[in-house]
């Protein structure tokens, strides 16, 4: 199982390994770098869908000022995928309790202030 352990301005450490860039972290477990970028693109968004998860965590930077694109909602929201947003500090907790009963996928900003 995927745990997020932390995260602070241009980190996120998950299982216990620390990665300086932005991360996909799908249902299987398997973690991806980002490209950077303050928009989550439907491209992106069709990225993580392949693992078919229950839940799209989004954690949109340290002051949450990353944002979904309308298109990559509309594709979550057309297939019934629960969305989960905030600052990626905040959301830490929500994918750690919902990996615990859903298949999650998250794609996470680690920088934006």
């Amino acid at each position: 199982m995927v745990e997020i352990n932390s995260s602070v301005y241009g980190s996120i450490t998950i299982n216990g390994v620390t990665y300086n860039h932005d991360v996909y972290i799908f249902p299987s477990g398997k973690i991806e770098e980002r490209e950077y970028g303050h928009t989550f693109t439907k491209e992106q968004v069709e990225r993580v869908l392949k693992e078919n998860p229950d839940v799209v965590v989004i954690g949109k930077g340290t002051s949450g000022m990353a944002s979904l694109s309308d298109d990559a909602r509309a594709e979550l929201e057309k297939k019934g995928i629960e969305i989960v947003e905030g600052d990626t500090q905040d959301i830490r907790d929500k994918f750690n309790q919902l990996t615990k009963t859903k298949k999650v996928a998250a794609i996470i900003h680690v920088t934006c202030s």
